[in-house]
């Protein structure tokens, strides 16, 4: 059995730390490399050598493997690959790229691609998602960075203190989170395409982010809908549908039932490019080929808005 797990930097001694994997965005689209005689894609990575610094051995691959050099690094998790009771740890970077380059001739990768999100035929697809998906929520915190969240403890209590939505979250500390999925009276929900700059680029979402500080979750959830759609949601229309935990946060999963037409939709510039109605039939479609950013509970989500209804 092969899992990744994630930790922050810090938690793992340097000395554990095997590998660099650098995820590389150019222009808002990512670059994945290609070995010679294979027709599967890669993300940048390798083995550290003896004596290298962690973040020289990032650099070096990224290099090698896509002849990048103009570009800025930066660290986003320690991760494990578990298998069965072996943990191999490395360290997980992001780069945003200032001018492309071509893999040397002298190592193993033939060719470099863009590509808007992840592609489907990858040379690690049990390890590379993961990787890719972390980096997607670490470009996600980068946005707006000086908000100011609450600090929940493991209890969802709040403990008085306040974190800077850029930097990263301590090890058991918790914010609040909410997703709202609108809902018309011809059971079709409303979706969002992000903006090409942001995490999770180009793909289709429900509204949702981060609870400012002083906000509970309905007033979030009014919030963002507000902020991302130019929606007014009445909250009495409203309900958590689920409660959905996740390794830094409480995720408040809301349904409103309201009819709201396409045309009083304001699109937010730098957060959402196009919006659409949606049926379950459509969204999981979407979610499995890609377009859909990869909510994981939307089997429960639709289970309990049907064992609501029956009610």
């Amino acid at each position: 059995m092969l899992k990744v797990i994630f930790k922050l930097p810090g938690e793992v001694e340097d000395s554990q730390l095997k590998y660099a994997v650098i995820v590389p965005r150019y222009e808002g689209k990512f670059v994945f490399s290609r070995k010679r005689g294979f027709d599967t894609w890669e993300i940048p990575g390798g083995h550290r050598e003896e004596g290298e610094a962690i973040d020289d051995t990032a650099r070096r691959e990224l290099y090698e493997e896509t002849g990048i050099v103009d570009c800025t690094v930066t660290k986003v998790n320690v991760y494990g690959v578990v298998r069965d009771d072996d943990v191999t740890y490395g360290m997980l970077y992001f780069a945003e790229v200032n001018t492309l380059g071509t893999p040397p001739a002298e190592w193993e990768m033939e060719e470099t691609q863009l590509f808007d999100s992840l592609p489907h035929n990858l040379t690690y697809p049990l390890i590379h998602p993961e990787h890719f998906w972390r980096v997607q929520g670490h470009l996600c915190t980068l946005s707006n960075a000086d908000e100011m969240w609450d600090v929940y403890d493991e209890n969802r209590q709040k403990t008085g203190r306040l974190h800077r939505r850029g930097d990263m979250m301590p090890k058991g500390d918790y914010h609040l989170v909410v997703h709202i999925w609108l809902m018309n009276s011809r059971g079709e929900f409303l979706l969002t395409k992000r903006a090409p700059n942001k995490g999770f680029p180009g793909m289709w979402e429900c509204t949702g982010g981060s609870a400012l500080a002083g906000d509970d979750s309905l007033t979030a959830a009014i919030r963002e809908a507000k902020e991302e759609t130019g929606l007014t949601l009445n909250g009495a229309n409203g309900e958590v549908m689920l409660y959905h935990g996740c390794a830094d946060n409480f995720c408040d999963i809301w349904m409103f039932r309201e009819d709201h037409d396409l045309s009083e939709v304001i699109l937010q510039p730098g957060e959402t490019v196009d919006a659409m109605y949606a049926t379950r039939e459509e969204i999981y479609r979407m979610y499995h080929s890609g377009e859909l950013v990869p909510f994981d509970y939307l089997d429960r989500l639709f289970d309990e808005i049907d064992r609501r209804e029956m009610q």
